[in-house]
């Protein structure tokens, strides 16, 4: 990161980072939770609208990491890179998908828990990087709305 764009953070970088990276850990888990019960999801004429949503809702996990990937780089940190530590860097582990694959509700009730631990982690960033950093502030700020409309769609669903 550039010098200017360094002293306009007014936070501990190397915690940002840390705490960008748990995120990042926590996206690629659920994109691939998300994605293997789109694969997997069969049995009801609604199976395909369930994967259709589970699989786009992964397209959107997979687009927030490579946004948290961009900014922990630019912030001079580089991403997990060692696939075998996502769990154990992540926030909430990972998003078991239920054993039946024809457990449509299980399956949702997954989504949404995982949903609602990442609202917690980005609202917590929100509140972390208001006034202090304002890149960072504006990434966590869309994932954050992200995950709320994620969640909606799911509890939509459920009910």
């Amino acid at each position: 990161m550039g010098t200017k764009g360094t002293e306009i953070v007014e936070l501990d970088v190397a915690e940002l980072i840390n705490d960008l990276n748990r995120a990042y850990a926590d996206e690629w888990l659920a994109a691939y939770s998300y994605n293997y019960m789109g694969q997997v999801a069969t049995g009801r004429p609604a199976a395909k609208q369930l994967s259709a949503l589970l699989k786009d809702t992964a397209k959107d996990e997979l687009e927030h990491q490579d946004e948290l990937a961009e900014r922990i780089t630019t912030l001079g940190g580089k991403p997990l890179a060692d696939i075998s530590k996502l769990v154990e860097s992540s926030n909430a582990g990972y998003p078991k998908p239920p054993e039946n694959a024809k457990d449509f509700e299980a399956m949702i009730k997954t989504v949404i828990a995982a949903e609602r631990d990442a609202i917690e982690v980005y609202n917590k960033l929100v509140k972390k990087t208001h006034g202090k950093d304002p890149i960072t502030y504006a990434l966590v700020l869309h994932i954050l709305t992200e995950e709320v409309e994620h969640e909606n769609e799911f509890e939509t669903v459920l009910d």
